[in-house]
């Protein structure tokens, strides 16, 4: 270890001596020690003295000590060394004192025990029950840690701290790491060397025949990439660049049926802007796969029979008025849309993005770790799984099998029936017509379903800790407290099935 991060160490540890030792007050301090000792080494780098370059680092921490209180408090070693503090205090000449302090301790530990030892408080006389268990609280579309707001459905939140936070379209990872707003991506505060499109020379064209083709490969590590329609019986590349030079130009090479088309060299000393214009023919058939590393990509008006792979590393992923056989988008850092698009079959999967499905058609399976997930004027079963993001449907017609770990599920407009399962968050559904089952699971938050006008139908609503509403007319077979069973209507033939652990619910 060298002299300047014992030095940090030695300092830190007269701060953190204030404060019982716990696992998130030693990460805490690694953290820092890592972070002070980059920035000291900098200044010391830029010519600055080892001792005043760590008293200006420590200095530009700010309050350390209320960042210290607040890990502690939320950490409980807070509380148990002004516990110790006080049995420290019994301890002194005066015996009044003495007694008076232990009888504020046992105090804290009754209101402590009270806030954390999962007694289950309910609260039924407002419209949506209020449930709390420990420091957990259910109230409506929010789930709550104490004073802390892990999911908001009404405004499509979601907050576990450095760690996720997802606020509609904008999605934050890792501190800050990665940071996504709609179509804006930075990783590590600063942007990918993105492409402009405005004001590029067209310096490149290229055309390759079809004929014995099935297979595309296109490779672009750094650029936004455009795929259409091709008005010959060609495929054809336009190359768009800042700079002219033959060395940047593409790299193509045919291999039996398969064609592969990859980004040329690029400048190390200055950037290079780039777009590329790939015209595909209607009469190409067989699997197109593409990668765009930096950049956008853009799949649209193509009417082929083709199954399309397209992946983006760090841009947004779009298709547009397309018909194919199959379409796979995958975004790693950026959102992904469909608009107007029919396939047999869809496949997307974003890590850090929105994705949004506008007026297509079609089976369509989704994948998204952090961000929102909306389904508008959709026909076709859908699959979506999402790990943090709300999931939403507005005008949707199909079987949906919709789950979410941290958010709400929304759903207007819905003409079918399907799964709806969150962990943590309420789910909300208004159904026009009822074409097959519907069952309803929400780990933490309140479900409510509204069922389609005269409609009959069979349900099975349970709880365990709040309120069951009913329709009216609704003839009970089972009329428990939390968990009632029976038929809307004489001729019942669907079931709709809602389980909520910790939630209120409510059919209608």
């Amino acid at each position: 270890m060298d002299d300047i991060t014992m030095d940090i160490r030695t300092r830190l540890d007269q701060l953190f001596s204030q404060y019982q030792a716990s696992r998130a007050l030693t990460e805490l301090k690694e953290e820092l020690v890592g972070d002070l000792t980059e920035a000291v080494t900098d200044k010391v780098n830029q010519g600055q003295d080892a001792s005043s370059a760590i008293d200006e680092a420590m200095a530009q921490l700010g309050d350390i000590d209320t960042l210290l209180q607040e890990v502690a408090e939320d950490d409980g070693t807070a509380r148990q060394t002004k516990k110790t503090t006080g049995k420290h205090a019994a301890t002194s000449d005066d015996p009044d004192h003495a007694e008076e302090t232990d009888h504020d301790d046992d105090t804290d530990d009754e209101d402590e025990q009270d806030a954390d030892d999962g007694t289950i408080h309910i609260d039924n006389t407002g419209d949506d029950s209020r449930v709390r268990i420990g420091k957990l609280q259910i109230h409506g579309d929010k789930v709550t840690w104490g004073d802390h707001v892990l999911v908001d459905g009404e405004n499509d939140k979601v907050d576990f701290g450095k760690l996720v936070q997802v606020d509609g379209d904008h999605v934050t990872v890792a501190d800050g790491l990665v940071d996504v707003q709609g179509d804006d991506v930075k990783i590590n505060g600063e942007r990918p060397r993105r492409t402009y499109v405005e004001s590029l020379r067209l310096v490149n064209t290229q055309s390759f025949a079809i004929d014995d083709l099935n297979e595309l490969d296109i490779n672009y590590r750094d650029a936004a990439i455009k795929l259409g329609p091709a008005n010959a019986d060609q495929i054809v590349v336009n190359e768009y660049m800042s700079r002219d030079n033959s060395r940047y130009y593409l790299r193509a090479g045919r291999h039996g049926n398969l064609l592969a088309i990859k980004q040329g060299d690029r400048p190390r000393l200055w950037p290079l802007h780039a777009r590329a214009e790939i015209f595909l023919p209607a009469a190409l058939a067989g699997k197109v796969t593409v990668h765009a590393g930096n950049g956008s990509l853009e799949i649209s008006d193509l009417r082929a029979d083709l199954a399309v792979d397209a992946h983006a590393t760090n841009g947004s992923v779009r298709a547009f008025d397309d018909h194919l056989t199959q379409l796979k988008m995958r975004s790693t850092n950026g959102s992904i849309r469909l608009d107007q698009v029919t396939a047999t079959h869809t496949d997307l999967t974003s890590k850090n993005g929105s994705v949004t499905v506008k007026e297509s058609t079609g089976a369509v399976r989704v994948e998204s770790s952090n961000g929102s997930v909306r389904f508008l004027d959709h026909t076709g079963n859908v699959d979506v799984r999402s790990q943090n993001g709300a999931v939403k449907f507005d005008g949707f017609t199909g079987q949906a099998h919709a789950a979410t770990a941290n958010g709400a599920i929304r759903g207007k407009n819905i003409n079918g029936g399907g799964t709806f399962h969150t962990g943590n968050g309420s789910v909300n559904l208004q159904l026009l017509a009822l074409t097959s089952d519907v069952t309803v699971e929400s780990g933490a938050g309140s479900a409510a379903v509204q069922m389609p006008l005269l409609t009959d139908y069979q349900f099975d609503l349970k709880n365990w800790n709040a309120s069951v509403k009913v329709p009216q007319e609704a003839q009970l077979s089972l009329n428990d407290t939390h968990h009632k069973i029976g038929t809307v209507g004489d001729n019942a033939e669907r079931q709709v099935n809602v389980e909520a652990s910790t939630g209120s619910i409510r059919l209608s």
